[in-house]
């Protein structure tokens, strides 16, 4: 999936650096072009008629239908107008793109700036299992790896099988935060999150970011119905 979004924002990317090598291609003609407007190209001295014979060519115009230079100006203007709105709904359409990105990556999660932690078997360590409840309480269970590392790095009392605040779960949870950045490389330790659908956004947010900020999500936060 990951490797699918790449090559899509690619894509785009390429096609953005093409449409606008082109716009700037086409706006160094019109300039040129703008000059005509008053006469023939002939007239102009500077602007040959080959020269001209290129531009209403590159703009599709047929000075068979389209015979005075002037109304052949207004045409290519007309038409270097519709180029740049489709620029500019290429250029909207790649932001929306990348926000969207941005959301997913956030949603699936690599964490907050570090590789996963690993254990000597070099599988990831899912720590604890986080529930965000209706009102934005944080209710923690230990998950695969959590039981070994309370052992090695136990975390005061409180931290688990409790509603807490998205403050509440920062202070508690800091330990394994650092204990992940102490192991050589700096590593974070993995959290799997459900949360109740009825969690209003202002309240869901806060703990989900609480909780990213400490640990790698294991997979999108999943919801649940009570």
């Amino acid at each position: 999936m990951r490797d699918s979004r790449t090559r899509n924002r690619d894509v785009a990317l390429t096609t953005l650096i093409d449409l606008l090598v082109q716009v700037v291609f086409v706006f160094t003609l019109v300039l040129i072009a703008s000059e005509a407007i008053e006469g023939g190209p002939e007239e102009r001295g500077w602007v040959s008629p080959e020269a001209w014979k290129t531009l209403i060519s590159i703009f599709d115009i047929d000075p068979g239908k389209i015979r005075n230079t002037d109304d052949q100006a207004l045409e290519i203007h007309r038409k270097y107008a519709l180029l740049r709105d489709e620029h500019d709904k290429t250029k909207a359409a790649l932001t929306d793109t990348e926000r969207k990105l941005a959301v997913i990556e956030k949603q699936t999660g690599r964490g907050p700036g570090y590789p996963p932690c690993l254990d000597k078997d070099r599988k990831e360590m899912v720590v604890i299992n986080a529930v965000i409840d209706k009102e934005g309480n944080i209710i923690v269970t230990p998950a695969g790896h959590g039981t070994g590392l309370q052992s090695e790095r136990p975390l005061t009392e409180g931290a688990f099988n409790k509603p807490l605040s998205p403050d509440r779960f920062r202070a508690l949870y800091l330990p394994w935060r650092q204990y992940g950045l102490a192991r050589n490389p700096a590593c974070a330790y993995k959290v799997a999150i459900s949360y109740d659908a009825r969690a209003q956004a202002g309240k869901y947010e806060p703990a989900r970011r609480a909780i990213a900020t400490y640990f790698s999500l294991s997979g999108a936060p999943r919801q649940f119905a009570p």
